[in-house]
């Protein structure tokens, strides 16, 4: 078959692409619009991209066959079509779109020629129709290559991921993972990197560089030369903002500018990023810290891949980071909550221990009495050692509700005038048959000219007591125990000193600690909660003084040094009661002095024997006792009895003191609503007499009580004083 005979040209088409290129380059571009073949938003620059270029290849293929007269084969192949084809892939086109746009392309062509008046050659023809083939072929393998590529990345990262994850997912101390994950990240994503923690000191900062060596420097360069919060860049700035920072390429002169001194450069320079990243990590949109990535002499370069990425893993990081952390939380306070269950059972049998030693006393010596086998002079003694260890128990309790008003902040103390020498002298007397009956010599030196403050006397003379008695307890048999008083510049100091057992150095930071004890196991030599020197210490501080300890150790003795300020406007003269420093003993039960005649009571308590004994007491002194033992019952003998005033406990069961009194004050009759009533109770915190008089008793009574205190508070209560 012959070819036809070509047509003569009005204008040759390698003419019209070169004068009429843009025209054909707009009408492409509103063509591939038209029939959505890119994605949205790309610009027509970017549409164009290399079609110009392209354009020229074939106006430069056709000048040629024109001059050497070719009609064959096309040689050679379009860099330009394969440019375009990655092009095309890298701005989000699919291969169809692709093949199809050059169709579009060919389409707009032949629409300028005719347009233009334009009758290509056969050979023009079969020429712009080779290139066209050939630029599909080319811009096609391409797109190819580079998606392939693409998705060989995509591979490693997913891999690069996966392996993060499993150094993240391998260890629940997240110190030891972020070790590993800085291990996976240099070299292959950095030449070195760090991890900022909140509240991480540089010193266990996990860093990493592919020249161990390095990572001195490093450190160095984060401890002695930290970065000001204000900076610009690197942490401080995504601590700052919240966004990540990702620098491709580091200006030049850039360390300079931001150097503190020659030392700092020198460092800088061992291990100046040349490209570098920091990306945040958040849980739950907080961030705690950050990663920081760089590159060095590798010639590597960070760009928004690499970014997208560290950010993905950074994300990850920060969750394991955080399941990490408070699985650590979790353990601590399993431990917290493990230790303090055994301080509790610790406690719970410390006190059982020291409440059973008096009561074993108390009911041994009380079974003796029963038995009638003492003589006179034994069943004497037998009554003062049930009432010492009475007294005992008493402070022991006193002991345990003081620490409890500590712990919940309501110990409150009541400031007047006091004449501390004064307070000393009676806490060494209280002391003293104690001190006695070991042969310890107790020795006062008291300033007594300047020994007037501001304080609260009982709980003062409750601090010293407790140090001269611990001072007694842990002195040998023929020791000496010290007491000095002397004025330093505005405060009164107050020392005890003893030579005693001592304290070991290890556990002096203890001394003043709830519940803790030199010696806390079941044989040791001295009893006790370990609470007085807690207590004391929290009464000095309400009083703005304080306490220390110092001992040279074991069998050297112990020195307790008490503080107190003293107060411009004391006056020295005024208001200072100065009392004896042995008082007599109140009267007991069995010789009360105070008359109760005529007296009518109402006693309610659901106990036996504590109305047996209360009653006892009341009727010792000439009163008329009616008891009763539930609310019901008192209500009935409310009616009948007509008492001049009702003694009730509080806790009792199905209806308690409390409920009785407001029955009391809303009684029909004005004169039994009026009664005055005493709560008598072993709930003896502050609280509870607030409570007790809020609801209408008249006044607040804590068991154990002294029989002579009840009577005069009966007493006192009627106005009969």
């Amino acid at each position: 078959m012959t070819s036809p005979a070509p047509h003569e040209s009005s204008a040759p088409l390698a003419d019209i692409l070169r004068t009429r290129r843009e025209e054909i380059l707009a009408r492409f571009v509103e063509e591939v619009r038209r029939i959505d073949l890119p994605p949205d938003e790309l610009s027509s620059p970017t549409l164009v991209d290399h079609l110009p270029l392209f354009l020229d290849e074939i106006v430069e293929r056709l000048d040629f066959a024109k001059r050497a007269s070719m009609t064959g084969e096309l040689a050679g192949a379009s860099s330009t079509a394969r440019q375009h084809g990655a092009q095309r892939g890298a701005v989000g086109y699919d291969l169809s779109a692709l093949v199809r746009e050059y169709g579009v392309l060919r389409h707009c062509v032949l629409e300028t020629v005719r347009e233009a008046g334009g009758r290509p050659t056969t050979d023009e023809f079969d020429i712009f129709a080779q290139c066209v083939t050939v630029g599909i072929s080319e811009a096609a393998e391409a797109y190819t290559n580079f998606r392939n590529a693409q998705l060989d990345e995509e591979k490693e990262r997913m891999r690069f991921l996966i392996e993060a994850g499993d150094a993240l997912s391998s260890s629940l101390d997240y110190r030891s993972t972020l070790s590993r994950v800085t291990s996976l990240l240099v070299p292959r994503l950095a030449d070195w990197c760090a991890v900022h923690i909140d509240g991480t000191p540089p010193a266990e900062m996990p860093i990493a560089h592919v020249e161990p060596a390095k990572v001195s420097v490093l450190r160095e360069i984060y401890e002695r030369f930290p970065l000001p919060s204000d900076a610009a860049y690197g942490y401080p700035q995504v601590r700052r903002t919240g966004n990540a920072q990702l620098v491709e390429a580091l200006p030049d002169g850039f360390i300079e500018r931001y150097v503190s001194d020659a030392e700092h450069l020198a460092l800088l320079r061992q291990v100046a990023a040349r490209s570098w990243m920091t990306v945040p990590l958040r849980v739950q949109g907080t961030m705690f810290g950050a990663l920081t990535l760089a590159y060095t002499d590798s010639g590597r370069v960070y760009g928004e891949a690499e970014l997208a990425l560290v950010t993905e893993l950074a994300r990850r990081m920060a969750g394991a980071i955080d399941k990490a952390r408070l699985y650590e939380h979790s353990q601590n306070e399993r431990s917290r909550v493990e230790a303090a269950t055994r301080a509790k059972d610790e406690f719970v049998a410390m006190v059982s221990h020291e409440l059973r030693t008096p009561l074993n006393a108390i009911l041994g010596w009380v079974r003796l009495i029963r038995g009638g086998k003492l003589t006179e002079e034994k069943r004497d003694h037998a009554f003062e050692v049930i009432e010492r260890n009475a007294i005992a128990q008493n402070q022991l309790v006193s002991d345990l509700l003081d620490i409890s008003k500590i712990v919940t902040g309501k110990l409150r103390i009541n400031l007047a005038q006091v004449d501390l020498a004064n307070v000393i002298d009676m806490a060494i007397e209280g002391v003293r048959p104690a001190a006695e009956a070991k042969r310890i010599t107790v020795t006062a030196d008291l300033d007594r000219t300047a020994a007037v403050l501001r304080g609260d006397g009982d709980r003062l003379q409750q601090v010293i007591w407790n140090l001269l008695s611990n001072a007694v307890k842990f002195t040998p048999k023929g020791g000496s125990v010290f007491v000095h008083m002397r004025r330093v510049s505005s405060e009164l100091e107050v020392e005890v000193r003893d030579t005693g057992e001592g304290i070991q150095e290890s556990f002096l930071p203890y001394v003043f600690e709830s519940f803790r004890q030199s010696d806390s196991t079941s044989a040791r030599q001295h009893g006790g909660l370990g609470i007085g020197l807690s207590i004391a210490r929290h009464i000095l501080e309400l009083h703005g003084g304080s306490i220390r300890v110092t001992s040279d150790g074991p069998g050297k003795g112990a020195s307790f040094v008490v503080r107190l300020p003293v107060s411009a406007l004391v006056s020295r003269t005024l208001g200072v009661p100065r009392v004896p420093a042995t008082t007599e003993e109140e009267p007991r039960a069995s010789a009360l002095p105070v008359s109760l005649e005529g007296v009518r009571v109402l006693l309610v308590d659901d106990e036996a024997d504590a109305r047996e004994l209360v009653a006892y007491v009341l009727e010792s002194c000439g009163g008329e006792v009616r008891t009763a033992a539930s609310v019901a019952e008192a209500l009935v003998e409310l009616d009948a009895f007509a008492p001049d005033v009702v003694i009730s406990d509080i806790g009792m069961p199905q209806e308690d003191g409390y409920a009785l009194v407001r029955r009391m004050r809303t009684w029909p009759a004005e004169d039994r609503r009026s009664i005055p009533a005493i709560a008598l109770t072993a709930f003896a915190r502050s609280s509870d007499r607030t409570r007790a008089l809020v609801e209408g008793f008249n006044l607040h009574l804590a068991k154990p009580v002294e029989p002579m205190a009840l009577v005069r508070a009966v007493e006192e209560l009627l106005g009969r004083r």
